[in-house]
């Protein structure tokens, strides 16, 4: 008796386990409480006072509104236009491990994934201030995904042992540009080359 129970037991933790690995994404959509008339102060509205906070961040240069600042899974960063009355968004950040989803991707999505929802090779940068970037969709689906204009970027993590050969081929003389064709061996052979950050830009 001791025993099934404790193997109905372990059972029942695995399946939650399970469950809570499998849990569904949250998708992102460039509207509602992300349009681009959004502000600090109807995010607040939205999503609750005790949910939102500020904070300076070096890579905007400035103050970001953080949404979730308590929970990784659910966090973003918002900069703002505006910076003093903190409305219209210039760009939204999402880093791993985050939950949500941008036109069906997450962070954790593999550089080949990222390759088949856009539709075809994008090209990444690899420069000092944001290595991995990806700069270019090459007029695939996630140069245009959403409907209202808002634009999405990514950014690409790969294994620190490979980085450095990956950078070293980015900035020599034979890709003038520094960048590197997602298809190309040079990140295939970078594994895991996964998304870890996304931006979505907001436009004029």
């Amino acid at each position: 008796m001791i025993i099934t129970r404790l193997l109905l037991t372990t059972a029942y933790w695995a399946i939650g386990a399970a469950v809570f690995a499998a849990e569904p994404s949250t998708p992102f959509k460039c509207e509602g409480p992300f349009a681009r008339d959004t502000s600090h102060a109807k995010l607040a509205k939205e999503f609750g006072a005790a949910n939102i906070d500020t904070d300076y961040d070096s890579e905007a240069d400035g103050e970001v509104t953080i949404l979730f600042p308590k929970d990784p899974q659910r966090r973003l960063k918002i900069r703002w236009k505006d910076q003093k009355g903190r409305r219209k968004p210039d760009y939204i950040k999402i880093e791993k491990p985050s939950s949500w989803s941008v036109a069906g991707v997450t962070t954790g999505t593999s550089l080949v994934e990222l390759e088949r929802l856009n539709g075809g090779p994008f090209a990444v940068t690899f420069d000092v201030d944001d290595p991995g970037r990806v700069s270019d969709w090459k007029g695939g689906h996630f140069k245009t995904p959403f409907s209202l204009g808002c634009r999405f970027g990514g950014g690409l993590w790969i294994d620190e042992e490979l980085s450095e050969a990956v950078d070293k081929f980015a900035n020599s003389e034979t890709t003038g540009d520094g960048s590197l064709l997602s298809s190309g061996p040079e990140l295939r052979a970078a594994k895991p080359a996964i998304v870890d950050r996304m931006y979505i830009a907001y436009p004029e």
